[in-house]
């Protein structure tokens, strides 16, 4: 369905999938590991934003990545901004998460209505990620073993996203 230059290629890792998160405008990357190996990597601000709108609320922003993937049975969509420093206020963040989000939910009007695909993308579980203060020069090699998502804290809109800091490698089963 998608343009092949809007998806990101998995990678193989020491018998792991992974994923490189490169935002060539904000000079950054993260790596997302032990990626279920059925996942797909897009890039929501890959294409050209929709003319048709006017830019009143934010409408024509989109975050960088979007995860879809499926692990243990439940189905993940993960919408992720990044960026290199913490400039950026949450509501232009919380902006470029529901862009993304109308995205996929664009993505998915077209795979019910042209591939005539009754339940495309239902079912799956959204999450909202920001990871900000990423330092190229400073790339840490140690992977840190997720952490449990604190009582009332769960990030599945984009007005209540996830922040992760001064991370660049990150465990997939932290995202969801």
């Amino acid at each position: 369905m998608l343009s092949q230059g809007a998806q990101v290629p998995l990678q193989q890792v020491t018998g792991k999938t992974s994923v490189q998160l490169k935002d060539k405008q904000g000079k950054t990357t993260v790596e997302i590991t032990d990626l279920p190996d059925d996942s797909i990597v897009i890039k929501p601000d890959y294409f050209k934003p929709p003319n048709i709108l006017k830019n009143l609320n934010g409408q024509r922003r989109r975050a960088d990545f979007a995860i879809i993937s499926n692990f243990n049975g439940e189905k993940w969509i993960i919408c992720i901004e990044t960026q290199k420093g913490t400039g950026k206020d949450r509501v232009h963040v919380e902006q470029q998460l529901r862009g993304a989000q109308c995205l996929i939910g664009y993505c998915q009007c077209v795979g019910k209505s042209f591939w005539q695909s009754a339940k495309f993308l239902d079912g799956y579980k959204y999450r909202f990620i920001s990871i900000s203060g990423i330092n190229i020069d400073k790339q840490s090699t140690r992977f840190y073993k997720p952490k449990s998502q604190p009582p009332g804290q769960l990030h599945d809109t984009p007005d209540n996203f996830r922040e992760i800091f001064n991370r660049q490698n990150i465990y997939f089963d932290e995202l969801k």
